[in-house]
């Protein structure tokens, strides 16, 4: 739902040269490696991935010379993950957590008869007509029509990665 991942993960990420100074980054780097462009390594080149300020809704590479244009020409070297810092670990967000015990607390009803599942779609009946025995029931809402729980959707609105536009 939030095209992030919340734990680091090593790995090398592929990505298109744009011809720009900014190189935009679809998940923030925890601690980058290497960097190379063309199949060459280089150095000159600055990461926003600050823990304070917070950098990780925005992450990017800088790099003074530009990005040279190219399909799939740069590669970088790293650990990656959207993680809060305590101390020298890399850890889940505490909303996340919170979140994914949420999720899972709300679809345990679903789990179990079919009564059970009739009593959650009860709850949102907004018309019902008792001698034709039929009901409506209301549409699931929510700001992002993620999961259908505004306040589930509030904190995953937060934690979504950056949409990275870009063209060759």
């Amino acid at each position: 739902m939030t095209r992030q991942w919340f734990e680091p993960r090593a790995m090398t990420i592929t990505l298109d040269g744009n011809g720009s100074e900014t190189l935009l980054l679809p998940v923030f780097p925890i601690e980058v490696v290497s960097v190379t462009v063309d199949g060459q390594a280089i150095t000159d080149y600055k990461v926003y991935n600050r823990f304070f300020p917070d950098d990780r809704r925005n992450p990017k590479f800088y790099r003074e010379t530009r990005w040279p244009k190219g399909r799939q020409n740069v590669s970088i070297e790293g650990t990656w993950g959207f993680v809060d810092k305590v101390g020298e670990q890399y850890l889940t967000p505490a909303m996340i957590k919170q979140i994914a015990k949420r999720l899972v607390i709300r679809e345990l009803p679903l789990l179990g008869d079919a009564e059970g599942q009739e009593e959650r779609k009860r709850a949102r009946i907004v018309s019902e007509n008792t001698d034709g025995h039929s009901y409506t029931l209301e549409r699931l809402a929510s700001t992002l029509d993620l999961t259908g729980d505004p306040d589930i959707d509030g904190v995953l609105a937060l934690f979504r990665a950056p949409i990275v536009i870009g063209g060759v």
